[in-house]
């Protein structure tokens, strides 16, 4: 998506976490260089801070993802929120958000335009 669009203005977050058996370290280069575009921000998340903050708005949230989940944290997910959000101690509700990612690279990128 990112390659297709090189003029949209987003920042992309991939946030890495240990779910699988194999997930016993952070990624290395090779594992990264899979996402190399420059508006890309990958960071290494072993005590899954970001999808337990992700799952806090689930309740309550309009946007549910339809999978997703194993050993009760997120994950494999895309999320989209409009641009100027940021996070305090509960995570935003995004206006888009489900896996695996892909899966809905096309919802994601249609969210994306639409957020704007």
């Amino acid at each position: 998506m990112l390659a297709r669009n090189p003029n949209l203005p987003v920042v992309v977050f991939a946030v890495w976490e240990p779910i699988l058996p194999t997930d016993w370290s952070k990624p290395g280069s090779s594992v990264l260089s899979r996402l190399s575009d420059t508006r890309a921000r990958q960071i290494w998340d072993s005590s899954h801070f970001v999808a337990i903050a992700m799952k806090k708005t689930d309740g309550t949230a309009k946007a549910h993802p339809e999978c997703c989940e194993r050993g009760g944290f997120l994950w494999d997910l895309g999320a989209v929120y409009p641009p100027g959000t940021e996070w305090g101690d509960v995570p935003p509700e995004p206006v888009f958000i489900d896996g695996p990612v892909v899966n809905v690279v096309e919802k994601l990128e249609a969210a994306i335009r639409r957020a704007k």
